[in-house]
């Protein structure tokens, strides 16, 4: 849960997410991750040019709403996924201040190991 301006503990922020959901780019690109896509494949879907895409993709996990990892595949290339990070956000208000509740799927062990790597190739 997010209360006024501050951080829940996976950094997402009552502004960041209100911002993400408020601009219809960033709604367009959630709407099609109903299952991980690449960029290149969200560029196609929602009829955005390649920049604008990544521009909202980096707003969206900064408000933590998407994640990237990369898909490690033996038969070639490797390439970077982008999924839905939420099954539901709740926004309430009370005692004027803002409250951001978002709900966030299981994570299996595939899905942890595909985080660490994602997050090891930051790294390097």
């Amino acid at each position: 849960m997010v209360q006024g301006p501050s951080e829940d503990d996976d950094g997402s922020s009552v502004s960041a997410v209100l911002q993400s959901l408020e601009d219809s780019k960033c709604r367009a690109i959630l709407t099609a991750l109903c299952e991980p896509k690449s960029a290149t494949k969200l560029c196609k879907d929602c009829d955005l040019p390649s920049s604008t895409t990544y521009r909202k993709l980096n707003r969206l996990r900064e408000a933590a709403l998407v994640k990237e990892y990369t898909e490690v595949r033996r038969d070639g290339p490797n390439a970077t996924l982008y999924e839905r990070d939420f099954t539901d956000i709740s926004i309430s208000i009370d005692d004027d201040e803002f409250t951001v509740s978002v709900e966030r799927p299981k994570e299996d062990a595939e899905d942890r190991m595909a985080t660490f790597w994602s997050e090891m190739k930051k790294e390097s």
